[in-house]
């Protein structure tokens, strides 16, 4: 009868969940424990103590307790539980480790939810290189932050993403709502969506489906991009809440390098966190109402005085850049500032700093 139980434990292990049997056998294994002890008491007339001791040193093979069975009943009852319990022990163990493997089997393959929060969520796997370079640049100004890569026809990370941690992988439909939910869009600060197929004018449209269905599930206030591959698709984007990169860009890189001399190099710098400094998008609060010219003259005149490194590079109205406005534009509520500075840069500071120095 032991061994038969035994038998149809096991047999449902397999066929269940790992969790969830995982969890029966403690469950039972906790009542063998208790039923034991409880039982031995009664039949040994010995202490509660004594009683859960004999069970916790039998059931663990331990030992046999202090004071082993001598009435019948509890032989019998030593016999039966204990073996029972042994028996129960040694599953339970083994459901333990197959629920280990499990954990592991359905994060490798992409059936976990995304375990990451204010990190980023890549639709489409970008490949491996791009991928590997993406991380490193974006962990040398936030370090450690997590990456979800979200992808239908990828059937595991290649190996050389699977070394580096924090990188989370989902394999879902982007057509399931399962899949944005997984993916925890909205506990997220930045959903990047690359093409379908590189290269290929026509992805346009899945990318257009991917932006749609991912404005349902984030917040106002986190960050959808998405990269265009033809120029010409531009227009489906007019309605969405998405920041377009295009494919090409390194195409125009090269092709004012041919022009300019150091051109590539130094737009290759501006846009690498792990080569100085960078464009940082800030909110002017004290200098609303000056002209470019002061705004200049002022940050010039600062950045000399406090030994604080950084240079103006657009003014940003209405979501448009101006990389070199008029002299006499006066800087309005609502504008955006984009200045050349390092990481560490204090710009509410530095802006006092002007304010005092004008």
């Amino acid at each position: 009868m032991i061994f038969r139980l035994f038998k149809d434990l096991t047999s449902n292990l397999k066929r269940q969940e790992p969790l969830l049997w995982l969890v029966q056998l403690g469950v039972i294994f906790i009542i063998l424990f208790f039923l034991n002890a409880i039982a031995f008491q009664f039949a040994e007339n010995v202490s509660w103590e004594e009683a859960f001791w004999q069970s916790w040193q039998t059931f663990t093979t331990v030992g046999y307790g202090n004071k082993p069975a001598e009435t019948t009943m509890g032989r019998w009852i030593t016999v039966i539980l204990c073996t029972m319990g042994i028996a129960i022990l040694g599953a339970l163990f083994s459901a333990f480790f197959d629920y280990k493997v499990h954990l592991s089997d359905i994060k490798r393959l992409g059936y976990m939810k995304n375990p990451h929060k204010d990190g980023y969520v890549i639709f489409n796997f970008p490949g491996e290189n791009q991928l590997i370079n993406f991380v490193k640049e974006i962990r040398d100004a936030e370090k450690n932050v997590g990456v979800c890569v979200v992808d239908s026809s990828l059937e595991k990370l290649p190996k050389a993403i699977t070394l580096i941690q924090g990188i989370h992988f989902i394999k879902g439909n982007p057509l399931s709502r399962e899949t944005y939910t997984n993916a925890g869009l909205k506990e997220n600060k930045a959903i990047i969506i690359f093409p379908t197929e590189p290269n290929v004018s026509d992805s346009d449209g899945a990318t257009k489906t991917i932006v749609d269905l991912v404005s349902k599930f984030v917040k106002d206030q986190t960050r959808v991009l998405h990269i265009l591959v033809d120029p010409a698709n531009a227009w489906m984007f007019d309605d969405v809440n998405s920041t377009q990169v295009l494919e090409s860009f390194e195409l125009f890189a090269l092709v004012q390098e041919c022009q300019d001399k150091y051109s590539a190099e130094i737009i290759e710098q501006l846009l690498l966190n792990s080569k100085g400094s960078n464009p940082q998008t800030l909110e002017p609060n004290l200098v609303i109402g000056w002209s470019w010219n002061e705004f200049l003259t002022a940050l010039i005149k600062t950045s000399a005085d406090t030994g604080v490194k950084c240079s103006p590079f657009a003014l940003i109205r209405n979501g448009e850049p101006v990389i070199c406005p008029d002299y006499h534009n006066i800087i309005q509520e609502g504008d955006l500032l984009s200045l050349i500075a390092y990481n560490d840069f204090d710009w509410k500071g530095f802006e006092k700093k002007m304010l005092e120095l004008k």
